[in-house]
């Protein structure tokens, strides 16, 4: 299969959260937390209709992820609209790579057959009125 995939999640960017630890019958049990779980799940549903019908890739990928977070409302607005403009970058959580780790982990099986596939990886964040994030997924050839 050749080509690309674009789509967009709606909402505030959110970080994988990490591995969390619970003993049962003294047995150490390893789980990942539900705010995780959702939003990979929102990924995984926003991808799936950006797919269609299509297979996923079994091909070296190229993944670009684009982080928007909310301005803050207290702003002047002078420093919203160097927000909008792109000459303040939000220096907040979550950290950019917990939300691209959140976005391979939730592609698994529906974008590509594994993360493992994405040899190439660009990633920003930036300040938006509306957050989001935009994910770009295409075949790397050469």
């Amino acid at each position: 299969m050749t080509g690309s995939v674009y789509f967009v999640v709606s909402g505030k960017p959110v970080g994988k959260g990490r591995p969390r630890a619970s003993t049962r019958g003294g047995f150490v049990r390893m789980y990942t937390d539900a705010k995780t779980l959702d939003y990979e799940a929102a990924i995984a549903s926003e991808a799936a209709a950006a797919m269609g019908d299509a297979q996923p890739f079994d091909t070296p990928m190229q993944l670009q992820v684009s982080c928007y977070y909310q301005i803050p409302k207290s702003w002047p607005n002078r420093i919203k609209q160097e927000a909008i403009d792109g000459d303040v970058f939000p220096k907040v959580k979550p950290d950019l790579d917990n939300v691209v780790k959140a976005v391979l982990d939730a592609l698994n099986d529906v974008v590509y057959l594994d993360d493992a596939q994405v040899v190439n990886l660009v990633a920003t964040k930036r300040y938006s009125t509306e957050p989001r994030v935009e994910v770009y997924l295409f075949e790397k050839l050469k």
